[in-house]
């Protein structure tokens, strides 16, 4: 009887253990509130204006953000991304490449945006921005 239940136990356990492990697949998970709030970490919108001597960037609408103005310093990296363009998440998001890469001031007003921001004495500071470019439906005819 001590044998079955010890071999019923460790297979409960090791099952268990297994099932975990697959589950994840080795990854942690996106939890709310884990490394300061990731998914609330992200600003997305339409600039409104773009002032490069200031280094800051105003957009239309942002709950955020209200009237104060991004700001852009020279660790901020700029790529070129789409909608479905993935930065919120801590682990397995977009990686962008070389050539991903462009320079803040090819920005202009009415460019929708997402970044991810940094908040430093009272200001916004982007870390990354990337310009969203909408899907071109293109049908041959």
């Amino acid at each position: 009887m001590r044998r079955l239940t010890t071999y019923t136990m460790l297979a409960f356990f090791l099952g268990a253990f297994i099932f975990g492990l697959n589950a994840f697949a080795g990854k942690s998970v996106d939890w709310p509130g884990y490394a300061g709030g990731s998914h609330l970490a992200v600003i997305e919108g339409t600039i409104k204006s773009i002032d490069l001597e200031k280094n800051e960037i105003c957009f239309e609408r942002c709950e955020l953000l209200g009237d104060a103005p991004l700001m852009v310093t020279e660790d901020t990296a700029c790529y070129i991304g789409d909608e479905v363009t993935n930065i919120t998440s801590i682990r397995g998001g977009t990686e962008f490449k070389t050539s991903d890469k462009f320079d803040i001031t090819d920005l202009e007003a009415g460019d929708y945006i997402k970044c991810n921001f940094s908040k430093k004495d009272g200001k916004y500071e982007a870390v990354r921005i990337i310009y969203t470019i909408p899907f071109i439906n293109i049908s041959g005819g």
